[in-house]
């Protein structure tokens, strides 16, 4: 999907903007994005390391948008990332995602650092003998959790950078779950968890500003003609 790049300085310029786009909306889509922006979050964010399948990364983008993810972070070791419309249903449109390859930006430790720079801490799924059950993670602090691919799981080089390596906690004789499944599973109980805690954990004014404006210009025909002076 082709993103709009546009940049501006100030908060009144920001609004002035999505005053504009806002008469491209229909009043549906103005309350509808008046209603999901209350319920994103940047406190917990998703990453994927090096997926295999489009459906099953098309899944995991489906299921971040579910529980209000906004952040979505990619490693695409071979270039092979490609989301799939049909099982995504187009949360595409409504997700920030941010590729990282090796290709142009170095390995997986210069990816774990960038994500780390974030301020969250870094959780990787993985069944790893260090590893502690989800019902110890602690939904009151910010975190990334990652989801390494489907075959072989996170790398080990990603394991060694994280802050904890997580699982679930299993009752039959299979070892893991679908990556879709678990990753339903992991944010469903961290999603609740710091909704539950009190914590402030929703967009600030500027970030609600800014993400209404990315998702208007992925939804009105010709958004270039909107910022093509301001980028």
């Amino acid at each position: 999907m082709n993103r709009v790049n546009w940049k501006l300085a100030t908060l009144e310029e920001k609004q002035k903007l999505y005053s504009q786009l806002l008469k491209e909306l229909s009043p549906n889509k103005r309350q509808l994005f008046d209603t999901k922006i209350k319920t994103r979050t940047r406190h917990f964010s998703l990453a994927l390391e090096d997926m295999m399948k489009s459906q099953n990364a098309s899944a995991l983008m489906r299921t971040a948008d579910a529980f209000g993810i906004q952040r979505v972070d990619i490693y695409d070791k071979n270039e092979r990332f490609n989301v799939s419309s049909g099982i995504s249903k187009g949360v595409e449109k409504w997700l920030d995602s941010n590729f990282f390859n090796t290709y142009n930006a170095g390995g997986v430790a210069e990816w774990a650092s960038s994500l780390k720079a974030t301020g969250r801490k870094l959780y990787v799924t993985a069944i790893d003998k260090n590893a502690v059950p989800l019902s110890q993670i602690d939904p009151t602090i910010p975190a990334t959790i990652c989801f390494g691919n489907e075959q072989d799981g996170a790398s080990d080089e990603l394991i060694s950078l994280a802050d904890k390596t997580i699982y679930i906690p299993m009752k039959g004789f299979v070892e893991s779950f679908n990556v879709s499944v678990s990753c339903g599973i992991v944010l469903h109980h961290l999603t609740l968890g710091m909704e539950e805690s009190g914590i402030s954990w929703g967009l600030d004014e500027e970030d609600a500003l800014n993400t209404k404006i990315n998702w208007a210009l992925r939804t009105i025909p010709n958004p270039q003609r909107f910022v093509q002076s301001k980028e």
